[in-house]
């Protein structure tokens, strides 16, 4: 059972957890993820597509240790922070950068706000980092929001940690990505809720608005978490939840920027329709993604996303703070409603709930051994993938 406990009254974590549960696997992932890279370049055939590509032989940058977390959308954030937002001719028909939101980019630019000139390298070297260090503050609030708000044992915390790090996309949070900074400020936004500390919670709202268009769902969640506390009671309600305006202000000035930037009022709407998202005919396109007769990363997805989804309609049914499964449950329905099947396992890393009921329910050590082989084996197939520039996630 879910136990809320005191913020002055919390219990104490055992010695050793942040080596033991975040440090040491956050480290043996990264250093299989650079040998897998080194073996698979050149041994392996690239993704026809991009051979050219393969054939240069970096993405962003030559340096390769890091240049091996810079895929795909990582040129778009790297575009926001090098030249700003810049509108196609058209902007429902070709891609842009306008479909990307800005926090991230912005924090990665550091220094070159103040007009000092950074190699594009050094650029990609600081956003690796950046992801980094937020996976490694996630896993550890992670792990203390379990024990000390979800009323988990140490063990249940630890498997919850064991099995994101080596969930198949779990990469992402190690890349030019924003996927690790939406996690870390998700998580504390709602460990600083829990903590009745509910400006500091919205702020984190506030920032996670300027991260990922999804942070409509652990806002909508706190929202939902706030009245609950509250007995949904009105007469409840206390100024700090004025502090709930500050996400939707956020997204109104980077609206009015790429208003300005481009003269088109629905600019962000606009450029996610030249993405594929918020598109007509989604349940077709997802069967005609899965009809076809090869075992892909769209079909192994769909397996996790039915997993995800069955345990957050648990969540929603069994655990005592109804959040928790609000967050849950739309976390996996957003991106299936948007049509974007084929990124659905990177929004499925960031469901947090999710990790830490199957840490709880694989409690047989040969239950969770497995799962971890088998998630360590598809997370090395996909990285694999990734270096050799496949569509992953």
């Amino acid at each position: 059972m879910l136990r809320l406990n005191h913020p002055f009254k919390l219990p104490s974590l055992s010695h050793g957890w942040l080596w033991e549960a975040v440090l040491f696997p956050f480290l043996v992932t990264r250093t299989v993820w650079e040998l897998v890279a080194y073996y698979v370049s050149g041994n392996f055939l690239p993704n026809p597509s991009y051979a050219a590509l393969a054939k240069r032989g970096y993405f962003l940058t030559r340096l390769f240790p890091i240049d091996i977390f810079a895929r795909w959308d990582s040129r778009w954030y790297f575009s926001i922070l090098k030249h700003g937002y810049q509108p196609s001719a058209d902007l429902e028909a070709q891609y842009s950068n306008m479909a990307f939101f800005p926090l991230y980019p912005y924090l990665v630019k550091s220094v070159g706000w103040l007009g000092v000139q950074v190699p594009d390298g050094v650029y990609i070297l600081l956003g690796v980092l950046l992801s980094n260090l937020c996976a490694i503050a996630a896993a550890a609030l992670l792990y203390r929001l379990s024990v000390k708000h979800l009323g988990r044992d140490e063990g249940t915390a630890r498997r919850a940690l064991g099995l994101l790090f080596v969930f198949p996309s779990g990469f992402y949070l190690a890349s030019f990505y924003p996927e690790s900074l939406f996690l870390v400020l998700t998580l504390a936004a709602f460990t600083l809720a829990l903590e009745e500390r509910w400006t500091w919670s919205t702020l984190c709202a506030a920032l996670l608005m300027l991260t990922k268009p999804t942070a409509v769902v652990p806002i909508f969640a706190l929202g939902w978490l706030y009245m609950e506390r509250r007995g949904w009671r009105l007469r409840e309600i206390r100024p700090a939840a004025a502090g709930f305006l500050l996400p939707p202000l956020a997204l109104l000035a980077h609206f009015s920027l790429l208003y300005r930037k481009s003269g088109d009022p629905f600019a962000f709407f606009n450029a996610m329709r030249a993405w594929g998202g918020l598109q007509a005919g989604v349940l077709d396109f997802h069967i005609r993604t899965l009809s076809r007769p090869i075992l892909d990363v769209y079909k192994i997805d769909l397996l996790l996303t039915l997993v995800f989804l069955l345990g957050s309609l648990y969540i929603l049914w069994k655990w005592p703070l109804k959040a928790y499964g609000v967050f849950a449950l739309l976390m996996v329905l957003l991106p299936l409603a948007t049509g974007l099947l084929v990124s659905i396992s990177r929004y499925l890393l960031v469901d947090f709930p999710l990790f830490v009921l199957l840490g709880e329910g694989l409690e047989r050590r040969e239950g969770y051994d497995l799962a971890r082989a088998i998630g360590f084996a598809l997370q090395i197939i996909y990285f694999a993938g990734w270096v050799n520039y496949y569509w992953i996630a």
